[in-house]
């Protein structure tokens, strides 16, 4: 029974990281404008961040299991009322759907610039993937999370540490701009980055834990067992992976504040093949968010439509499908701001509904 809790606990843990380690955090950009732009303080920030995921998380459980929750809509008109929750449930739905179509197209934009697949072969490798895997609806996240995270976490912070003990100074910077463009976008355009590490780091996290929050309230009953000790484990993973990038990054000052992809830059000068390999890591990135996001908007439709699930996937996926060669740097610096001060409605709701002061 211990070791079932365990391997829960774990699995939980992973595929949390997935939903908040997107290609923001994988590319060193994320964490390059919310917290390394602040010094010190912003590397105790990162360190905080994944302290306050991890207590939010548990505070998400907590209600999921209580009140029996299966999805973001019940859990929405639990902390809003059925009227509020029928506005907050219409933005987040929305939100999930450009959200994947933008994973999806960051991921085929990286395949055709890093490794030259067609944009078109990238889009759809990526989509029936994810396809694929929650076509076994929550045990396909909890695996395929489980299976990538680990080897993610590990390069990642191996790059990180390896460029920590590294003196050298960068003689030469592989950066490509298409990939960029796109692959970034979701973060290296933003403005969310207040004033203070502060104001960064709150943003940081209400911006972040609207898919944590999708993903906990979709988990149902089984997070009942280890499933707090799984949000809180990848909570403090998160926060000393955080940190330790936050810091290299920090190290490396002006060599990095102007690279879209700065881990990727750490990455080549560790060794092409670092770069090389690391790339893939960026795509596994993307991947898992993407995957996420999907498992949130399937959970909504299987809500909505009386269809099987391979039907509901399809119709999930089919409005991504226009934009498989689109540019989404514009339309991501309206939409995600706005979901930054969201999720802060979202918190605020959490914490008033769950702590007693």
């Amino acid at each position: 029974m211990k070791k079932r809790k365990m391997v829960i606990a774990w699995q939980v843990a992973f595929t949390y990281l997935g939903a908040l380690i997107g290609a923001g955090f994988a590319s060193g950009q994320e964490l390059l404008k919310f917290f390394a732009v602040f010094g010190l303080k912003g590397i105790m920030g990162a360190a905080i961040s994944g302290l306050l995921f991890g207590f939010l998380g548990m505070l998400v459980i907590g209600v999921v299991v209580r009140e029996k929750i299966a999805s973001y809509n019940q859990l929405l008109v639990y902390l809003f009322g059925k009227k509020a929750a029928v506005f907050f449930d219409s933005l987040i739905t929305v939100f999930l759907l450009f959200s994947l179509a933008v994973m999806l197209v960051a991921g085929s934009s990286l395949g055709n610039q890093l490794w030259g697949f067609p944009l078109w072969l990238g889009y759809f490798l990526m989509a029936a993937v994810i396809y694929l895997f929650l076509l076994a609806d929550l045990e396909g996240v909890l695996w395929l999370n489980t299976a990538l995270m680990p080897g993610l976490i590990l390069l990642t912070l191996t790059i990180a540490l390896l460029s920590l003990l590294s003196s050298e100074t960068v003689t030469a910077v592989i950066r490509s701009e298409d990939t960029v463009q796109v692959a970034t976008a979701v973060i290296s355009s933003l403005n969310l980055v207040g004033e203070n590490w502060l104001q960064a780091l709150l943003l940081y996290v209400s911006y972040n834990f609207i898919l944590g929050m999708v993903l906990l309230s979709s988990l149902g009953q089984m997070v009942s067992k280890g499933g707090r000790e799984g949000v809180l484990l990848g909570g403090i993973i998160l926060g000393l992976l955080a940190a330790v990038i936050s810091f290299s990054l920090v190290k490396q000052g002006a060599l990095v504040t102007n690279e879209a992809i700065p881990l990727l830059v750490l990455a080549s000068r560790v060794h092409p093949l670092a770069g090389w390999v690391y790339s893939f890591g960026l795509w596994a990135a993307i991947l898992t968010t993407a995957l996420t996001l999907g498992f949130g908007l399937l959970r909504r439709a299987q809500q909505l439509l009386a269809l099987p699930r391979a039907l509901c996937l399809l119709l999930i996926f089919l409005p991504t499908v226009p934009f498989y060669s689109w540019s989404f740097t514009q339309m991501v610096v309206v939409i995600y701001p706005l979901m930054g001060y969201l999720g802060l409605a979202l918190l605020l709701a959490i914490l008033i509904k769950t702590v007693k002061f």
